[in-house]
């Protein structure tokens, strides 16, 4: 087993080094815009956890979903992205000094980056996944949604996607060279179901609108206004994370075509930092579309910047 994960780190480093060599230019700024990003989604998922911990208006339902998405995209800020930085920082000063010798980071450093970082990419896929069913139910079923999503089973749904991610990253970890098809395979049919489910919701948001304006009772047309505000804020989360991901999709397939193709490689690389700027982005969604959680981010970094100015 340690010489399996020691090979599949050797070939990790190797396939790494070869894109360095390809372009330095891009593993460069990679490198750069991943220890900035890294600082970034740690603040900002701070307070938007922060902020969704003290709001109000939010349904006990989204807000978990919400904080589970926070959370990972916290960890990617605080561990993946930083991890992600330092290899890349060895691997373009080993490669500047024709020195390939990778004992330090190999397999420890090396597997724990990219097995983290895959894991916390399964879950934010899975919790936008869950996100996007969980506003359809509320717009299809009305009053029968809290009767049959209650906080347990969404509590249940959430332990189960992380355990979920964490059974796939191994598969990943284990059999490398199925990843990338398995990987093609797996964002190609979610990326489907939560489009699908974005158009329905799309199409029950513009049908409430029409009834609204029809004049329904007040508080029907009150609760069909805050599902459908929840439902459109969500939609421009899929937005966000259908333009980050897709890209990685289309360089994934390229992979599979063609795996020793080292400019693939290269566009896969820049197309997975993508996938890590989701979390940086996030916040910046709940921040312009919340705000309620608007006030209390900017509430909490007007406390914090005065303390730290009288703290100097």
């Amino acid at each position: 087993m340690a010489e399996q994960v020691s090979e599949v780190c050797l070939g990790i480093l190797q396939r790494q080094t070869q894109v360095v060599q390809h372009d330095k230019a891009l593993m460069l700024s990679l490198c750069v815009l991943n220890f900035f990003c890294s600082f970034t989604a740690s603040i900002g998922n701070l307070l938007v956890i922060y902020a969704l911990l003290k709001a109000s208006f939010i349904p006990s339902n989204v807000r978990n979903l919400f904080l589970s998405l926070a959370l990972s995209d916290l960890a990617v800020g605080v561990f993946v992205q930083p991890i992600y930085g330092v290899v890349t920082a060895a691997i373009l000063m080993k490669t500047a000094n024709e020195n390939y010798n990778y004992d330090y980071l190999c397999p420890t450093i090396v597997i724990v980056s990219y097995a983290s970082g895959y894991l916390l990419a399964v879950t934010s896929f899975l919790n936008i996944t869950a996100i996007a069913i969980d506003r359809l139910l509320a717009l299809s079923l009305h009053l029968r949604y809290v009767e049959l999503i209650t906080p347990k089973r969404v509590a249940i749904s959430l332990g189960t996607i992380w355990f979920i991610s964490g059974v796939t990253t191994s598969l990943y970890m284990t059999f490398p060279k199925l990843s990338s098809s398995v990987t093609v395979i797996l964002q190609f049919v979610g990326l489907v179901l939560i489009a699908a489910a974005n158009i329905r919701i799309y199409q029950i948001v513009r049908y409430h609108q029409a009834k609204i304006r029809r004049q329904l009772q007040f508080d029907e047309a009150k609760e069909k206004v805050r599902e459908r505000n929840s439902s459109v804020n969500a939609l421009y989360l899929f937005s966000l994370f259908f333009a980050c991901y897709l890209p990685n999709l289309c360089a994934a397939i390229l992979l599979v075509v063609n795996r020793s193709d080292i400019s693939f490689r290269a566009i896969y690389n820049g197309t997975a930092f993508l996938v890590l700027l989701n979390s940086s982005l996030n916040p910046f969604i709940y921040c312009w579309r919340y705000k309620e959680m608007r006030h209390i981010m900017k509430k909490t970094v007007c406390n914090v910047l005065p303390t730290t100015a009288r703290g100097q």
